[in-house]
């Protein structure tokens, strides 16, 4: 166990935060949430990384269902309760749950009228969400979607699909709540809270950094003097950097952002929510709100509903957000709903309970699972060989690369990331190599383990992608008894096979496939001379398609929306998968034989 003196003497900084083991802040959090919030929520019984209001499922109501990443509360566990979400897959610091904490939240909220997911748009959530979807086809639960993307800086107004999903989400879950509650089928509930998102328009502006307390130090940073205009919840860099304002000038610019993308008519009746990221002094988000209120009034606007508080944090970020909800009769009738939840909560008339509330729906689970076919390894008919029944030791190797770069990989997704890629990576391997430890497992059973323990424990996007990649290669080895040179070759094709049934990057996108795809075709150029010489070029290729992600622009994932300011910086995705390949090729090498 880790405890803050060894993060600190690592970090050189000092840490004045509460915690344990970082490894077990998400679930020392949702420990201490469930017991201090017990009569609004509770813990799944069946998974510890979904929470579940106590007024779900009822029979016959559609369910509401959300989830995110840890460190944002009370988003998004807070906002479990009545008449509001009904269960909340909990992830990682920063980074999206998984698939199987989707589909349980998705199964524990399922009342026989459908489930309504209502989340953030990035990456990992689109990816483990429609997974989650799938898994619960074969439970005969519909599922519908709604995709929050109101923070204006992220994208402009022509590319509003590719904007990051913030405070917002509040709206979204508060209106498709109410509307669940009302008794709308699932159609109209997602046509609510769709209506919701499409109606805010949020902008965020930092003054000082967050830390990941298994980082140990800030994964990015904001000079003295300055702010970032548009950042993220993760910290992501935002439009601007500039000299640091006034309060009512910092406000003034706030609403000019989101009202100059809304358009809205004097007259106009709007929801405001000005959050606190952190570590804001909560007076500092009224004198905020106050220098808005007079500018919402000074465009012809009338206030009906002002949430000012921490509603939607960033760790210790200092630092607000602004989201400014446009409201029809639909919309003003669904925010006024009364509903209760740790995070928020409105009087006003009782809603009468479509049913009582019941015990979830019978439910088995699931992982996500394999799609298309994939080539089978040949077994092995030329020498050197790798013998399959004793390699496991070769998914050890993997996990100790990964754990000793755990630091240099968040480093590096900080500086136009989140900062959360060598933790979670670490963790999943490290949990691997543990359960691992002491079995007699052959390669394909080892990787089995791996694929596992990323998709069912980590989330994110790298999860996933991870995952399906190492279950492929399981796969295609499943039976051998040793694999050469040319079986290798297919148990790399099928982890690509993987990674792209799953992701939809292309060469150039500056992701993990502009080194995965290099390295399989530099192994296969050189395989006609030899496995070790295909080995040594597969590593070499891996490590130039890494370094060849410094001059791209990112075009997928959350740093896609810097543009250029993604440019000059490694790819962190590219970066792990060069270090798993290389020492890939390494642990292979030394484990060849010959008959």
């Amino acid at each position: 166990m880790m405890d803050n003196s060894e993060v600190n003497t690592r970090s050189g900084l000092a840490m004045q935060r509460f915690f344990n083991d970082p490894d077990d802040i998400v679930d020392e959090t949702v420990a201490g949430f469930v017991k201090a919030h017990g009569d609004l929520v509770c813990k799944d019984p069946m998974n510890p990384r979904v929470v579940l209001s106590r007024f779900a499922p009822q029979e016959g109501r559609v369910g509401i269902v959300t989830g995110g990443g840890s460190g944002h509360e009370p988003a998004f566990i807070g906002y479990a309760g009545r008449n509001m979400v009904d269960a909340v897959a909990v992830g990682e610091l920063f980074s999206s749950p998984t698939a199987q904490a989707f589909a349980d939240a998705i199964r524990a909220a399922d009342g026989g009228a459908g489930v309504a997911v209502l989340y953030g748009n990035y990456a990992g959530d689109n990816m483990n969400v429609k997974m989650a979807r799938d898994m619960v086809a074969e439970d005969g639960i519909e599922v519908a979607l709604v995709v929050a993307n109101d923070d204006v800086c992220s994208a402009p107004p022509s590319e509003r699909a590719k904007r990051r999903g913030v405070a917002g989400e509040i709206f979204m879950w508060k209106i498709g709540g109410a509307r669940a509650a009302l008794g709308g089928d699932l159609a109209q509930v997602q046509a609510a809270a769709q209506k919701a998102i499409d109606a805010c328009r949020s902008v965020g502006v930092g003054l000082g950094p967050c830390t990941l307390p298994a980082v140990g130090h800030p994964n990015f940073q904001i000079a003295a003097g300055t702010m970032e205009v548009g950042i993220g919840h993760h910290g992501e860099p935002g439009a601007r950097v500039e000299p640091l304002k006034r309060a009512d000038d910092i406000a003034d610019d706030m609403l000019r952002i989101v009202l100059e993308d809304q358009d809205l008519k004097a007259g106009t009746e709007v929801a405001v929510l000005v959050s606190g990221l952190g570590a804001t002094p909560v007076n500092e988000l009224y004198v905020l709100f106050d220098r808005i209120e007079t500018g919402l009034e000074g465009a012809g606007l009338k206030v009906h509903c002002a949430l000012v508080g921490n509603y939607f944090t960033s760790l210790e970020m200092v630092g607000a957000t602004l989201t400014v909800m446009a409201l029809d009769d639909e919309l003003k009738e669904l925010l006024d709903v009364e509903c209760a939840s740790p995070g928020m909560s409105r009087s006003g008339a009782p809603v009468q309970p479509i049913a009582a509330t019941s015990a979830p729906r019978p439910r088995r689970s699931g992982a996500a699972k394999a799609g298309a076919t994939i080539e089978r390894a040949p077994e092995a008919e030329s020498d050197p060989r790798l013998d399959v029944h004793a390699a496991s030791g070769i998914v050890t190797d993997l996990a100790s690369v990964i754990v000793a770069n755990k630091a240099y990989l968040s480093e590096i997704d900080g500086l136009i990331g989140d900062g959360d890629h060598g933790i979670n990576m670490a963790k999943g391997f490290g949990r691997a190599a543990e359960r691992i430890a002491g079995q007699n497992l052959t390669l394909d059973e080892a990787l089995s383990v791996l694929s596992d323990v990323l998709m069912t424990e980590i989330g994110g996007s790298m999860g996933p992608l991870y995952g399906f990649m190492f279950g492929n290669m399981a796969r295609a080895i499943e039976g051998r008894q040793a694999i050469d040179a040319e079986g290798f070759g297919v148990m790399l094709r099928a982890g690509l096979q993987g990674v792209r049934s799953t992701g939809a990057a292309e060469l150039g996108d500056k992701t993990l496939v502009d080194c995965l795809v290099p390295a399989i075709s530099a192994y296969e150029a050189t395989c006609p001379d030899g496995f070790e010489n295909a080995l040594m070029a597969m590593a070499q290729a891996a490590e130039e398609g890494r370094d060849s992600t410094i001059d791209m622009v990112a075009r997928l994932g959350r740093a896609s929306r810097l543009g250029e300011r993604s440019r000059g910086v490694l790819d962190a995705g590219a970066t792990s998968c060069a270090l798993i390949l290389t020492k890939l090729a390494d642990s292979v090498a030394t484990r060849l034989s010959r008959t």
